[in-house]
């Protein structure tokens, strides 16, 4: 986590030097007045989705997690990985809390991938927009091109990548604990 925020801040400051140089120093108020109104409309989705992602971890036992997404659930956790992630509203900062919650839960990394892929490729609360912007064609076109490309992901994910899904959890700890692996 550290590694991260020091890259972000690095960036953050060669834009702003960017930004500084090239238009003046009112680029940075309205860059930080732009980012400001951004977080506003931003926090409360990401308070629900860490609050949701905690609830996940603590209400659902560990053995139902492995019941309906884990190692024993075969085809039925991929196939649920991909409903939840097309039915699972908001961007990034909403659903990866939520993939990790079900690592962190026991959930199989082919079910997580799964998740992660249909979010966004199969979103439902996307379909409208798509739908009215790019007409009625071009989404039925693209949306059956992917129909199956979440359960083909989380296959592959689960041969190729068989008993990653405690590597990652543990990463996971690790980052949101801030410690680094010895």
């Amino acid at each position: 986590m550290k590694n991260t925020v020091l890259i972000m801040s690095g960036l953050t400051i060669l834009l702003a030097v960017v930004g500084l140089v090239r238009q003046g120093p009112e680029i940075i108020i309205h860059a930080a007045m732009a980012g400001g109104e951004m977080l506003i409309r931003v926090v409360p989705l990401l308070i629900a989705a860490f609050i949701f992602a905690g609830m996940v971890q603590v209400l659902v036992s560990k053995e139902t997690i492995n019941q309906w997404l884990g190692k024993d659930s075969g085809i039925k956790g991929i196939m649920l990985g991909g409903i939840a992630g097309a039915l699972i509203p908001g961007g990034p900062y909403v659903f990866y809390p939520i993939a990790a919650s079900f690592l962190l839960s026991g959930a199989e990394i082919g079910t997580v991938v799964t998740f992660v892929v249909a979010k966004n490729l199969w979103s439902l609360s996307r379909l409208p927009m798509e739908f009215a912007l790019l007409g009625p064609r071009l989404t039925y076109i693209r949306f059956i091109v992917t129909l199956l490309f979440p359960v083909i992901v989380g296959l592959i994910a689960n041969t190729f990548f068989q008993g990653y899904a405690n590597k990652v959890a543990d990463q996971i700890r690790q980052t949101q604990s801030g410690r680094k692996k010895t």
